[in-house]
């Protein structure tokens, strides 16, 4: 359970495999602490591994979210190759700074707002290769 405001990830996939560019899909189990239900219409941004830009990612599908529940973002990731290699001794480190910086789109009742996705944390090496490599 993801009460904690950080998310769990789960289904960690690769969906194509391309010369410069590669997508990869994932779940991220939130939990929704209000006491309203929204529709998360889209989400997107930039994701950089210890500050270098490796891709850019997007809400699979919109997503209504329950009030009080756990919900499950399906997100894909747009990953640049070039950055990636560039990244080749992200498996010597022991932990890596992951960072996020987006926009998402919530709506309720007609209502629409833009909400800044700021997401920042060192994450084990170990734990994001176990996750990749299911």
């Amino acid at each position: 359970m993801c009460r904690s405001g950080v998310p769990d990830i789960q289904n960690v996939r690769m969906i194509d495999i391309g010369l410069l560019k590669s997508k990869a899909g994932a779940e991220l189990i939130y939990y929704n602490p209000n006491n309203f239900n929204v529709v998360l219409s889209s989400a997107r941004g930039d994701v950089y591994i210890d500050n270098q830009y490796i891709g850019r990612f997007e809400l699979e599908n919109q997503v209504s979210i329950k009030k009080r529940a756990e919900f499950i973002l399906p997100a894909i990731l747009k990953v640049d190759n070039i950055s990636a290699i560039k990244q080749h001794d992200i498996y010597k480190k022991k932990e890596v700074l992951i960072r996020i910086d987006g926009v998402a789109r919530l709506t309720k009742t007609g209502f629409s707002k833009e909400i800044p996705i700021k997401y920042e944390k060192l994450e084990d090496t170990d734990k994001l290769r176990s996750l990749v490599s299911r």
